[in-house]
């Protein structure tokens, strides 16, 4: 039978990502878990709402800061996004590359510079084809004269219409 009272959050004592809820069965489990270098630890009624909001709520009310979401990207050694992940960069590692968060990059995005980017086809807005594939910065989308943007996706790398007009575009 559960006789647990509380609710133990975890959460990284630099940045206040969310780590881990456990909901104990009785007070002698807390020895079983202890927060881990980095980590910190705050006790939560459980009659209180537990969702990752709430408890992202519990802890920004508890130290003054505004938790980060913790959601990350993993980058390869050639800088593509490969995937993402919940994790504090500072804490964690991934064996599929370096984790950067980011709250809107996936798989399929680039990471040059420091800076997160997707891949657009730059489409005459006459003709509506596309001309060129480039990588615009996701946080800055610039607006080009005479062009509108697409997400690559419409276009396949390669599209006969994208090598013809790439092949007349200027550089």
């Amino acid at each position: 039978m559960t006789v647990a009272t509380r609710l133990v959050v975890i959460y990284a004592t630099r940045s206040k990502i969310l780590r881990r809820k456990i909901i104990l069965d009785d007070e002698s489990q807390l020895d079983l878990h202890q927060p881990g270098p980095g980590e910190s630890l705050l006790f939560l009624p459980l009659s209180a709402p537990f969702d990752d909001a709430s408890c992202r709520a519990a802890i920004a009310a508890a130290t003054g800061v505004e938790p980060l979401a913790g959601r990350c990207c993993i980058i390869d050694a050639g800088g593509n996004v490969v995937g993402v992940c919940n994790a504090d960069p500072e804490l964690d590692s991934h064996p599929a590359g370096q984790l950067i968060a980011h709250d809107v990059a996936g798989p399929g995005d680039r990471y040059e510079g420091g800076v997160f980017k997707r891949e657009h086809a730059i489409a005459d807005s006459g003709t509506r084809k596309g001309s060129r594939l480039t990588h615009l910065p996701l946080d800055n989308l610039a607006a080009f004269e005479a062009s509108f943007l697409a997400p690559a996706g419409r276009y396949e790398i390669g599209d006969t219409r994208c090598q013809k007009d790439a092949a007349s575009a200027p550089p």
